[in-house]
């Protein structure tokens, strides 16, 4: 089993930043993936080939915008259950705000159609309006809501 993860050449919250005004040059790439592992190991190997630093929050979503939650697993656990074989999913940074506002930042080049589209996705699926918000079984014990959705429904 493999899947395909898109990402940008420059991340998001990388040392090399550009202004609104300026047009963004970094290349999309695709990254190939075996999800049939520890979900501990896909998350480093993502995190170490698409150069994202240490303590930049990610994810995984697909086109729909919903979040696999990936770190919300626990660590020895598979993700093969996360996925479907031979599907693209896209990196998503997710950046806390001051103001305890998660910023939503897809890692596809600004000038991509579907980098806007990809932002307003999943910023509703993280509000809870999408009509499929809850992640597959198996993913968080059952009671528990994943940290991610406990601090975008603290926004209302």
């Amino acid at each position: 089993m493999f899947i395909f993860v898109a990402y940008k050449d420059t991340p998001e919250l990388s040392t090399v930043r550009f202004r609104s005004s300026e047009t963004d040059l970094s290349e999309e790439k695709t990254l190939l993936v075996n999800p049939d592992c520890p979900v501990r190991i896909m998350l480093e190997y993502i995190r170490k080939k698409c150069r994202l630093g240490i303590f930049t929050r990610f994810d995984l979503c697909d086109e729909s915008g919903a979040l696999k939650g990936l770190f919300n697993m626990p660590t020895y656990a598979y993700a093969t259950d996360q996925f479907e074989h031979k599907r693209t999913y896209y990196l998503i940074v997710l950046k806390m705000e001051q103001d305890k506002r998660m910023s939503v930042l897809p890692q596809l080049n600004h000038d991509n159609v579907r980098y806007e589209e990809l932002k307003n996705k999943v910023k509703i699926y993280m509000l809870g309006e999408s009509p499929i918000r809850s992640p597959p079984s198996g993913s968080a014990p059952s009671g528990k809501s994943t940290p991610l959705i406990k601090v975008a429904s603290k926004k209302k």
